[in-house]
């Protein structure tokens, strides 16, 4: 009789402990659920921010004299000061307002980190600013099929090898060229996924070539 009890009782306790297993399981996956659909709901869209600057063009573009970065340090680190100059040794162009340059050449146009506001911006051989370059992955752009995402004013547009606009900045969100063909939007948002990188999303994207032309 004693047994019987106590494999009953036995048995409600595992009955029990079961249920309140089953139910903590259930528990944790509505949480981490819930966690889940938080971090998608929390996703915080953002317009393109329009602004006003003084852009400069472009000079010397036929110019045979190239110039040279020099520095005080033996190897040029992000902060170092420097120097363009041309062939005469003539400096062109100073580290005074620039905090880093990306090239150790400039012929037609260079592109550098300016220390206030920091931004990356294209210069000229006159270090004055011809746009600015549209960031990517912790740097400027890089060229795809020979064109590069530049901004004025908020706005993006393309630009050559030599720094020349090829496509005038007027978009709000544009994707790099791939096989002669980029994506772009004229209303987008932004915003940054999980590992903070920024993204763009719009419901009226279209194609365009490499002259700007909308593709049907």
């Amino acid at each position: 009789m004693k047994n019987s009890v106590s494999k009953n009782a036995t048995f409600h306790i595992q009955k029990r402990c079961s249920a309140f297993l089953t139910r903590t399981q259930k528990m944790k996956t509505i949480i981490n659920l819930f966690i889940i659909l938080s971090l998608f709901s929390c996703k915080k869209r953002f317009k393109p921010v329009t602004y006003e600057n003084e852009y400069f063009e472009l000079t010397e573009l036929n110019s045979k004299d190239t110039l040279f970065r020099i520095s005080k340090s033996e190897f040029y680190e992000m902060g170092d000061d420097f120097a363009f100059i041309n062939r005469k040794g003539d400096t062109i162009i100073s580290s005074d307002d620039i905090y880093y340059s990306f090239q150790d050449t400039i012929i037609t146009f260079g592109i550098v980190i300016k220390k206030e506001p920091q931004s990356l911006i294209g210069i000229n051989r006159k270090g004055e600013t011809l746009f600015e370059v549209y960031p990517y992955d912790n740097g400027p752009d890089e060229f795809h099929d020979g064109l590069l995402r530049i901004m004025k004013n908020g706005k993006i547009g393309f630009a050559n090898e030599k720094g020349e606009i090829i496509i005038k900045p007027q978009f709000e969100c544009a994707s790099i060229f791939e096989n002669a063909i980029a994506t772009v939007s004229n209303d987008c948002y932004l915003y940054y996924d999980q590992d903070g990188h920024l993204r763009s999303e719009s419901e009226s994207w279209f194609k365009i070539d490499k002259t700007g032309k909308r593709i049907k």
